[in-house]
């Protein structure tokens, strides 16, 4: 399945009126013990999920007559896909809610894991700190960001981005040194064991960079979603 046509199946689910469609969509879109996080909730499972999807529904296009759509085209590699997502009222292209989220898929192309955050996030000057410190990294000497490196991942930590996927401290700190600076562009945010932010290069080059992290804060993986975290104003 192709990045857009999961982005068209994942968002229809959402919009779906009839319950036994709804369900079965969900069965086949995620694994079955597949995740889904919202900023605050967790949901695993098929059953887990179904109930999560049919009260959106419930809520927002069944009860409010809002509809769900793709906020622009998605950008994924490897085994992730990033994408927005806007909420309108059901006759108007008025954007009422924006939405993006980060799937990690199985080898099938099932969603493994979904984490949703909203848009804009609300301002953490801690989590901004946090970003930028990840963000100096293509900016400081050799041997200090071997040391950053190794000091902030985990042992076994993996790097993916366009390129390849970058394994140990070594070929990470190597990954992150191409490309030049980078810059925050906005509100860090994080959830459960996620954390993400928006960046920007001095050419113009946007971007998201998605951190998924242990309980003392060391990174296990890392993605980098170039022209990822673009949708209408």
């Amino acid at each position: 399945m192709s990045a857009k046509a999961l982005l068209e199946r994942y968002v229809a689910v959402w919009n779906e009126p009839d319950a036994t469609v709804r369900r079965a969509e969900v069965a086949d879109l995620w694994t079955p013990d597949g995740l889904h996080y919202t900023q605050t909730r967790r949901f695993q499972g098929t059953e887990s999920l179904v109930a999560r999807v049919t009260e959106a529904y419930d809520q927002f296009v069944g009860g409010q007559g809002l509809r769900f759509r793709a906020g622009g085209d998605p950008v994924g590699h490897h085994d992730a896909l990033t994408f927005n997502w806007v909420m309108t009222p059901g006759d108007s292209d008025t954007v009422l809610a924006v939405g993006f989220d980060v799937v990690l898929l199985d080898g099938d192309g099932r969603i493994a894991a979904d984490y949703q955050f909203n848009e804009p996030p609300a301002p953490s000057a801690d989590l901004d700190l946090q970003a930028e410190r990840h963000l100096s990294a293509g900016t400081v000497a050799t041997e200090q960001l071997l040391k950053e490196t190794a000091d902030r991942y985990l042992p076994g930590a993996r790097l993916v981005d366009e390129s390849g996927v970058h394994e140990g401290a070594d070929a990470i700190a190597a990954a992150l040194t191409v490309g030049g600076a980078r810059h925050l562009a906005g509100s860090a945010s994080a959830q459960h064991d996620a954390f993400r932010y928006p960046w920007r290069t001095q050419s113009g080059e946007t971007g998201v960079d998605f951190l998924l992290r242990d309980e003392q804060g060391l990174v296990r993986a890392h993605y980098c979603f170039t022209g990822a975290g673009r949708h209408p104003a």
